[in-house]
């Protein structure tokens, strides 16, 4: 913030306008600093603390916003990409769990950059993410989520060799995806949800892992 006080005048002001003036610039520094921390709180409320992905207490919150305006004519449709890193539990005890975490960093910069302007990315716990797409249909989100399927899986991550090694290792990452778009007939909002998890689980992961499914499955 700026506070300029000015005149043409040569000593135009007394001191106890300075007095004043010392008075004033110190409340707005204070209610600077306080909207300051505001924001940084209210951003650490809504973010995981270590992808940086929106967190699944704001994902519930962006939900129920869509379908509101959903239902008042502001949005016509909304669908939902649920994410699983494919046998994560296998990198974190063959790399170590400070690997595991370069990879949830490194998988999320991969969603964020190719969701950016479309939609947002939610970290659901573990190995599992969510990415909202607002005025996407089905089609859309599912032609989407193939995408997001090919990035994940084309560029292993690299990190620390762990367990006294040298060097990098080189880590490959697959993910299974579930799709689901919002019906007429919804009112839960967190059934989306559950339906693309539905989809995730039983129509890429049981199957094989590393592929994409729409709900309802075949």
């Amino acid at each position: 913030g700026v506070l300029l006080l000015g005149s043409e005048r040569k000593r135009a002001f007394e001191k106890f306008q300075k007095t004043i003036l010392d008075i004033l610039c110190s409340s707005f520094a204070i209610a600077i600093e306080n909207a300051k921390h505001y924001e940084e709180t209210k951003r650490k409320s809504e973010h995981c603390s270590l992808t940086g992905a929106y967190n699944h207490g704001h994902m519930k919150g962006m939900l129920e916003r869509y379908f509101q305006m959903r239902k008042n004519g502001q949005m016509q449709d909304i669908s939902a990409i649920l994410i699983d890193l494919d046998h994560f539990k296998n990198i974190n005890d063959t790399y170590g769990h400070e690997n595991g975490d370069i990879v949830l960093v490194e998988m999320t910069k991969r969603m964020q950059k190719l969701t950016e302007g479309k939609g947002m990315v939610f970290r659901c716990g573990g190995e599992e993410f969510l990415i909202l797409l607002p005025e996407h249909t089905e089609q859309e989100a599912l032609c989407f989520a193939e995408d997001l399927r090919k990035r994940i899986g084309e560029t292993p991550v690299m990190a620390d060799a762990c367990l006294g090694g040298k060097g990098q290792v080189s880590i490959q990452v697959t993910a299974s995806i579930g799709v689901a778009a919002a019906t007429e007939g919804d009112t839960d909002s967190l059934e989306l949800v559950r339906n693309a998890d539905s989809a995730m689980y039983l129509g890429a992961k049981k199957a094989g892992r590393n592929r994409v499914a729409v709900y309802p499955y075949m």
